[in-house]
């Protein structure tokens, strides 16, 4: 499971949401058509996305293997 993100449209950084979403070939654009709205930490405003305009952030190297280390 991959992280979702969205732009915030008022400081242009990237907004982790806290959601996590499994997408196979099809792609975020194949997703149901789901609305979030979010109180951005980043700006402190309410967004409403859908689903699709947002991206996955690939996984780290350690988690695409399975491989991890104890701190």
């Amino acid at each position: 499971m991959n992280p979702l993100l969205f732009r915030c449209p008022k400081s242009g950084q990237p907004l982790d949401t806290g959601l996590e979403i499994q997408i196979h070939r099809a792609g975020l654009q194949h997703v149901q058509p789901i609305t979030l709205q979010v109180l951005c930490p980043l700006c402190g405003n309410r967004h409403v996305w859908k689903i699709a305009d947002g991206w996955i952030r690939e996984p780290r190297r350690a988690q695409r293997t399975g491989e991890w280390r104890q701190l």
